[in-house]
């Protein structure tokens, strides 16, 4: 994808987005995952949020399957993630000791070559409501790309508004279930249609809602495969 702001230092720059992992459905998802990205080699790994099945899930169980996962993933800059609506405050712990480096309306700045890459991470907006897109964008500096990792597309409008370059998100996973003739029953985001899958743009910010990796509310997918996005 192209961003329009992007300096030549950053060109080819590879992220890896995963997504609502959702670990407690099934058992042997984080070797499952782990498998899949043992031999990709990125800039930068992105965790867009929802790493419970539901938030009774016993921490045991998502520590496992993080741990597997991370494991396996072989990111230059290392790991950055964001919290969804099926986590809690807890959830940024367990994460920060695995080696995620866990933002909370905050900023993650890295450099090459003198060019400065900002990664934008907010609170969940969904379910919490305790994102703050302005106060997170005032600590990032002012010139550099912008990518926003947060849990839902639902702030699309407000971060082309804020300079944001590129909005990785998931939460909906593009409808979990998908009926023939009729598409997803489900998306669950309070936002125009067009953010809610796939690749989309909103003036000159590009975006990414990712159909996610496992699956929330049942442990089925109809439809609609799971994603590991680079």
């Amino acid at each position: 994808m192209l961003l329009p702001r992007l300096p030549a230092a950053w060109d080819g720059f590879r992220i890896l987005q995963l997504s609502d992992i959702h670990a407690g459905a099934f058992p042997a998802l984080g070797a499952k995952v782990a498998e899949n990205i043992r031999d990709l080699k990125v800039d930068a790994c992105v965790l867009t949020g929802d790493y419970f099945f539901a938030r009774r899930t016993p921490t045991t169980e998502v520590y496992a399957a993080m741990e597997g996962i991370l494991g396996a993933v072989d990111a230059r800059h290392g790991v950055v993630g964001v919290l969804g609506n099926h986590d809690t405050i807890e959830t940024v712990d367990l994460l920060e000791s695995l080696g995620v480096k866990m933002l909370l309306n905050d900023v993650w700045e890295i450099e090459n070559n003198g060019a400065s890459l900002c990664f934008v991470g907010l609170d969940d907006p969904h379910y919490y409501g305790c994102d703050d897109l302005p106060g997170a964008v005032k600590k990032a500096t002012a010139d550099a790309p912008k990518i926003l990792l947060v849990h839902s597309p639902e702030l699309a409008q407000g971060a082309a508004e804020h300079g944001i370059d590129l909005y990785l998100c998931g939460h909906t996973h593009a409808g979990q279930v998908c009926l023939p003739g009729i598409g997803p029953l489900v998306l669950n985001a309070n936002c125009p249609h067009r953010y809610k899958k796939g690749l989309w743009q909103n003036g000159a910010m590009v975006g990414y809602t990712s159909r996610g990796v496992g699956t929330s509310g049942v442990a089925v997918r109809f439809n609609c495969p799971p994603e590991i996005t680079v």
